[in-house]
């Protein structure tokens, strides 16, 4: 959209957009709202000349996740332009969604509307329904583009965090940004600071989770004997955590990507997660986690 076009939205199944002083009529099949599942949010339009399209937008690791499989030379070179936008807006803090679109066949269309009705009126298992429903065209989606909107802090809000921490409170935060964007403004507000080691997590399977975790307890020089282990299981206190003294103390970060949080909290890795955690509790001056 160019900055000449005007939205007026007449209800919530129609919308009138003024471009260039010529009025195109939309109407709104249906909308599936965001939530934290999905992260994303979908709407179905019906164009003028009839054609029907569902238009998404959401988190880069939601929607990049849905695009269609085989492209050709124009579209990945727009997805390469997009994933550098992407990094250069989050680096800069900057709040960051993906825009993708397809269009639908009239069965498809068919089907859509059968089960969104169905789902929209259950009276139990409604939002599961909805999301199963969204998932039958929330799929082989073309990359549009992405966008970027700064959302500033207020007034005195790096100086309260900033009185929190000398006084010796530690802060956790979760966040739904990008991890580069959660950093940015994580150093902006001074949740942050240059002198703090930073212990990131953000592996992309089961391994390299585990692996980062046990990196994680080096860095906190973190020594449970295998005793403590099993007591801590059964009581989860802290007797048996004992942290050798650091030459020097340093502030320490945990940041965690949303990616990570799936896998860490599998049942497998449970044990392994609550004793890095009750360590990062007692050590750590900051928890921040990037859910998106």
């Amino acid at each position: 959209m160019s900055i000449e076009d005007t939205f007026y939205f007449l209800s919530m199944e129609e919308v009138v957009i003024n471009r260039s002083y010529v009025k195109f009529r939309l109407g709104v099949l249906g909308m599936h709202e965001f939530d934290s599942v999905r992260k994303r949010m979908s709407v179905v339009i019906r164009y003028p000349n009839d054609a029907v399209k569902v238009l998404v937008k959401g988190a880069d690791s939601s929607v990049l996740s849905i695009l269609a499989k085989d492209s050709g030379k124009d579209d990945h070179a727009r997805r390469s332009a997009t994933y550098s936008h992407l990094t250069e807006y989050s680096s800069q803090g900057l709040r960051t969604l993906v825009i993708a679109a397809r269009d639908l066949t009239e069965e498809e269309l068919e089907l859509w509307q059968c089960r969104f009705d169905d789902a929209s009126t259950s009276l139990t298992d409604r939002a599961a329904r909805l999301r199963q429903t969204a998932a039958l065209i929330e799929c082989d989606l073309n990359l549009l583009g992405a966008t970027a909107i700064e959302d500033k802090l207020q007034e005195g809000v790096p100086e309260a965090i900033e009185s929190l921490r000398q006084a010796g409170i530690k802060v956790w935060v979760l966040t739904g940004d990008k991890q580069e964007t959660a950093m940015s403004i994580g150093l902006s507000c001074k949740l942050l600071t240059p002198d703090m080691e930073q212990i990131i997590i953000n592996g992309n399977s089961e391994n390299d989770c585990r692996k980062l975790l046990s990196d994680a307890k080096a860095k906190c020089g973190l020594n449970l004997s295998n005793e403590g282990s099993q007591y801590l299981k059964c009581n989860a206190e802290m007797d048996y955590l004992q942290r050798p003294e650091r030459k020097e103390e340093v502030p320490l970060a945990l940041i965690i990507d949303g990616n990570s949080l799936v896998y860490i909290l599998e049942k497998e890795l449970e044990s392994e997660v609550r004793i890095i955690f009750l360590c990062f509790t007692q050590h750590m001056d900051l928890i921040l986690y990037c859910t998106f």
